[in-house]
């Protein structure tokens, strides 16, 4: 009989390989992206500023485990000057940065070519300087409108035309593509800013070593607030090498978020929280952890971590934002939604734990189960008493929750 650790590597071969469908989608992305991206660079001031992009959320993570029909592009913003941004924490929101362009723009001023800028910024800061994430993002969503009005909302790849669709997601600017595949993008801008503008403490910042960079993301508050100052801070390089050579790391992430899209009650767990557990457990287990321990047992290990976070009891459980622990990733969540959350990880906990002390052909078709729908493993849908097919609802995105899709602006 099958090992618990063979069966969760099959199911990670069998359920969430994105390979065979990584091609078709990829090629065409990358023809959207340039195409996008070096028309953005047309429009000013957003062309002056912009400096490159990169592939990040799960996709950049290696922890993809759907078709990768999601894209998230990260595109870097830097201002003239831009190393004489004063960065401050936001006293008001844990893990929120603000951005005082003072500096910057007496600079700016004194320069004549940099008068576009420094006409641009003014009309997106307050009156005492601070950066309005707001304004900043109406900005960007004015070239992207331009964009694909000179586009004529379509692209042309290897002969197929695709008709293009705009919406504002949250920080993202989001391109929909139906045919000839069905897949999105999102432009996520991040203003790059250095290690020496950095608002860690000592403890997060032995993290940054060889890393130069973190970003502040124009995020809307919910619910939208205008003129808002405050930015979060991103530090997905960081984080990216924290992940890197862990050996076994990513399998766990791939198989939590599996579950989560499993079922149907574990919805409103990001996949940004089952990074956030594996960062905290990066920082406090040896690299050898990764490595030595068998997979069920770290994933095993993993689910009691993330049933601490979820625990409804006299002192609440907590999942700390890693970089700023005074954010609380789970205090949204109502006792309802963090009681079933928390039954449900608990119970995949108990099988896994009887899975590997025995794992029997019911215990292992349990197992199976929790990593795949009934359709990956061919099995017929189920029926109810009136005879027609039950109808799924769709799963969430792994990145955005149906709580932040339903909040959607078209453009």
């Amino acid at each position: 009989m099958a090992s618990l650790e063979s069966q969760l590597q099959r199911n990670i071969a069998d359920f969430i390989n994105i390979d065979a469908h990584r091609k078709k989608y990829t090629n065409h992305y990358n023809a959207l992206r340039d195409t996008i991206y070096s028309t953005l660079k047309s429009e000013m001031p957003l062309g002056k500023w912009l400096c490159g992009h990169k592939l990040g959320g799960s996709y950049g993570d290696k922890v993809k485990i759907t078709k990768p029909d999601e894209f998230d592009l990260v595109i870097y913003l830097k201002f003239p000057e831009n190393d004489r941004i004063i960065v401050k924490r936001d006293p008001r929101k844990p893990g929120n940065v603000t951005l005082d362009m003072t500096e910057v723009l007496n600079i700016l001023q004194r320069q004549d070519h940099q008068k576009d800028s420094f006409t641009a910024l003014k009309k997106i800061v307050t009156a005492q300087n601070l950066l309005l994430e707001d304004k900043l993002q109406d900005l960007i969503n004015g070239a992207f409108t331009k964009v694909l009005n000179k586009m004529e909302k379509r692209i042309i790849v290897d002969g197929m035309t695709s008709q293009i669709i705009y919406r504002r997601c949250g920080p993202a600017h989001t391109i929909f593509i139906n045919s000839p595949y069905k897949y999105s993008v999102d432009f996520v801008p991040a203003i790059r800013l250095s290690e020496r503008q950095n608002v860690l403490g000592g403890e997060e910042l032995r993290f940054f070593r060889n890393i130069p960079y973190w970003d502040a993301i124009p995020k809307p508050m919910k619910p939208f607030q205008a003129n808002n100052i405050s930015f979060r801070a991103s530090y997905y390089d960081a984080e990216k090498e924290m992940m890197h050579n862990k050996q076994k790391l990513k399998d766990v992430i791939k198989l939590m978020k599996k579950f989560r899209d499993s079922k149907t009650n574990m919805a409103n767990v990001r996949s940004y929280y089952i990074k956030t557990v594996l960062l905290w457990q990066v920082k406090v287990r040896p690299v050898s952890y990764w490595s030595n321990k068998r997979l069920y047992e770290i994933l095993i290990d993993m689910y009691d971590e993330l049933a601490s976070c979820l625990a409804v009891n006299q002192r609440r459980g907590k999942l700390r934002f890693f970089w700023d622990p005074n954010l609380d990733m789970f205090a949204a969540f109502t006792p309802t939604q963090r009681q079933d959350m928390f039954n449900c990880v608990i119970a995949e906990h108990a099988n896994l734990k009887r899975a590997a002390g025995n794992l029997t052909s019911d215990i292992n078709q349990i197992v199976r189960s929790s990593y795949s729908s009934r359709e990956e493993r061919g099995e017929p849908q189920r029926r109810p008493r009136n005879g027609q097919p039950a109808v799924a609802p769709a799963p969430p995105s792994a990145n955005k929750p149906q709580a932040e899709q339903s909040t959607c602006i078209i453009g």
